[in-house]
């Protein structure tokens, strides 16, 4: 089997059709054609159902799309290391992290890493979704959920706090929650219903049972502005809102503080300017109160 076949598969599995294909990978659609039919030759099993309107994967493509995206992942990380290996403190440093940790701590914490070794390029992901680890296109994740796979070193490195907070205009107009039973009366913002799986919504539905959000967001970012604006309480990460001049609420709640890993990818690991830039990292981690771990 040519390895080279699986990343044909993979991008008629992700487009449904030989065009779009053979677009994303800059041949023909016979080329795609070609290769799909070699690699169900050497597995002697049929990948895709072809039909008027694109192709489907059978049931074996399914099982196959998985293993395929490990192994071109793998591939990646490999050729990459490889070909970067003689650079040891130039090059690209891939960082995914969770939203406003990203701007609010490490952003300033590197700042002086990267003015003193210009030739370390970041590329930082920041968002509220965690990042598939699947696809390993991260040298350095950092993530509030302990990963169960990913080609990843593990390790705890702290916890962050998060706790409810409002603006001081808001507690003006409204009064001040003094029990979580008193936030049925309030408005709380809350996340979109594909964010549902997150450990803030979570958190909320412990301390009152039922709650129907009065705003729905998709960010940190834009819950902040929200409650900077007034327009209700929400549940935010301690670090972002000491400058901001919002109200710590329910002071007699536990706080919310879930573990803080770090993953270094196991074929980066190695890569000096991977390990400075880990280095730096928990440092700015420290420097900026987030708990340390054990």
């Amino acid at each position: 089997m040519d390895w080279n076949d699986l990343k044909f598969f993979l991008a008629v599995a992700n487009a449904r059709s030989l065009s779009a294909a053979s677009a994303r990978l800059g041949v023909s659609a016979s080329t795609v054609s070609r290769r799909i039919e070699a690699l169900e030759a050497a597995l002697q099993v049929k990948l895709f159902r072809p039909h008027r309107d694109g192709y489907d994967l059978t049931p074996a493509g399914e099982d196959l799309v998985a293993p395929a995206e490990r192994a071109e992942a793998q591939m990646r990380v490999f050729e990459r290391t490889a070909r970067e290996k003689d650079s040891d403190l130039a090059g690209p440093v891939r960082i995914d992290v969770p939203e406003l940790l990203g701007q609010e701590v490490l952003l300033p914490g590197l700042a002086g890493l990267l003015q003193s070794h210009p030739e370390i390029r970041l590329e930082m992901h920041s968002s509220v979704r965690p990042v598939r680890l699947i696809g390993e296109e991260a040298d350095i994740v950092l993530r509030l959920v302990r990963p169960q796979q990913g080609n990843y070193r593990q390790r705890k490195i702290g916890s962050l706090a998060f706790g409810l907070y409002a603006a001081p205009s808001y507690l003006e107009r409204h009064g001040t929650p003094g029990t979580p039973a008193d936030l049925y009366r309030h408005r709380v913002i809350g996340w979109s219903e594909e964010l549902s799986y997150l450990i803030m919504v979570a958190w909320v539905e412990t301390l009152c049972p039922g709650l129907q959000p009065s705003m729905r967001l998709t960010s940190l970012g834009a819950q902040m502005a929200a409650v900077k604006n007034g327009l209700g309480l929400a549940v935010l990460p301690a670090f972002a809102v000491q400058s901001a001049g919002f109200v710590p609420l329910l002071p007699e709640v536990p706080p919310l503080a879930p573990d803080l890993w770090m993953l270094v990818h196991e074929q980066a690991a190695e890569l000096p300017r991977v390990q400075l830039v880990k280095e730096a990292v928990i440092t700015a981690l420290a420097r900026f109160k987030v708990r340390s771990g054990v």
